[in-house]
């Protein structure tokens, strides 16, 4: 059983949605709208487990007697209205680079009947869980960080409008650098950590010492000394969760992205965590595809950096693992709990401890070596 309070949210919220579906007779103006013509409307039911909004199936018929299946997802205010908002943009640009592997965005706005409720609205998707095979799906998440290389609409790192981890907006603010950006998106997670959990003073040397000497040691070398990455669109949830093979065709498809334009590898960041199974073949075939950011000998511990940022923890197993700034996220939304709030500490101070000295400018010629191989913690 999982021991992550958001899992539990959703399972509780799956089973009361089991022992009692809501079933919805009017579909609200506005969502209709943006439904092709001529549909009729054969039911609304719950689909999926959200602990952060209420989710739909639609099942509709066409015009032509064919039958298709709608989702939405809606959740009421002005975080609502900042959740949906983000969901279409990030969905919509990153089904532009995989059309065939992310399910179609449709629309986002604001109920006609009830005024500051809003949805999200795409095609639906039935689909398998298991984890997909490393080769294809490496394949995709290469694909678009290829096609999308030095696409950033401007330039920089960032993305257009705030995206979510859970309810949580990230700082997506528009940075000249990356290891500024990735700075900028820690620091906006400890500080909600911070806001709801309290200060504890241990945690708060701790993180600036990543702020100051970690962040600057593992990413300001990958664009100095004649050195140079671009931004690419990253998803920055990879985990098994989002990522599944449709059930009648047997494509991957890609959802929930929350994404940004960033460094490529650190959408490889979930894939460390030992309980989704992915790890060592999928950093291969990805590296067979993309190869290593220089300096090629910082890999691992970048990896670890990035598992930081997007790789959710979900059980003691994964402690070496873990997941700072999920574990902050879990922590502030969940402020009785301590589990994650300790975890987010320890995985950050071993980080620390390795560099206390933090960037230490130095000869940075290129080095040409082989790939590396993932080692595993």
């Amino acid at each position: 059983m999982s021991s992550n309070p958001a899992d539990e949210v959703a399972a509780r919220k799956k089973r009361e949605r089991e022992e009692n579906p809501i079933y919805i007779d009017r579909v609200d103006p506005k969502v209709l709208t943006a439904l092709p013509n001529d549909l009729e409307i054969i039911s609304v039911i719950p689909s999926g487990a959200s602990a952060w909004c209420e989710t739909f199936r639609i099942d509709a018929k066409l015009a032509d007697g064919a039958e298709k299946q709608f989702f939405y997802q809606t959740n009421p205010g002005h975080t609502g209205k900042r959740m949906m908002e983000g969901t279409y943009e990030s969905e919509l640009v990153y089904h532009s680079y995989c059309p065939s592997h992310v399910p179609r965005p449709i629309a986002w706005g604001e109920y006609e009947d009830e005024p500051d409720t809003w949805f999200y609205l795409c095609e639906f998707h039935d689909m398998v869980e298991e984890v997909p095979h490393p080769r294809t799906f490496v394949s995709i998440v290469a694909g678009v960080h290829k096609a999308s290389m030095g696409k950033s609409p401007n330039g920089r790192y960032g993305f257009g409008v705030p995206t979510h981890l859970a309810n949580v907006p990230n700082n997506n603010t528009w940075q000249d650098s990356w290891e500024a950006w990735y700075t900028g998106a820690m620091e906006a997670m400890y500080n909600f950590e911070k806001s709801t959990h309290g200060v504890d003073e241990e945690l708060e040397s701790i993180f600036e010492a990543l702020r100051t000497k970690v962040i600057p040691r593992l990413l300001r070398p990958l664009e100095t000394g004649g050195r140079s990455i671009e931004p690419c669109l990253v998803h920055s949830d990879l985990w098994p969760g989002n990522c599944m093979p449709d059930a009648d065709t047997g494509e991957i498809m890609i959802f929930d992205s929350c994404s940004f334009w960033g460094h490529n590898e650190c959408d490889l960041g979930s894939w460390r965590a030992p309980r989704y199974k992915m790890g060592r073949p999928f950093f291969k075939e990805y590296q067979k595809i993309m190869g290593i950011s220089e300096p090629h000998e910082d890999w691992d511990d970048r990896n670890r950096l990035y598992a930081m940022s997007v790789c959710p923890c979900r059980d003691q197993s994964d402690l070496l693992t873990v997941s700072s700034r999920y574990d902050l996220l879990v922590s502030g939304l969940y402020p009785n709990e301590d589990k994650f709030h300790n975890l987010a500490k320890h995985e950050m101070k071993v980080l620390v401890d390795k560099y206390p000295d933090g960037f230490v400018d130095e000869d940075t010629s290129r080095v040409d070596s082989p790939l590396m191989e993932f080692r595993s913690r």
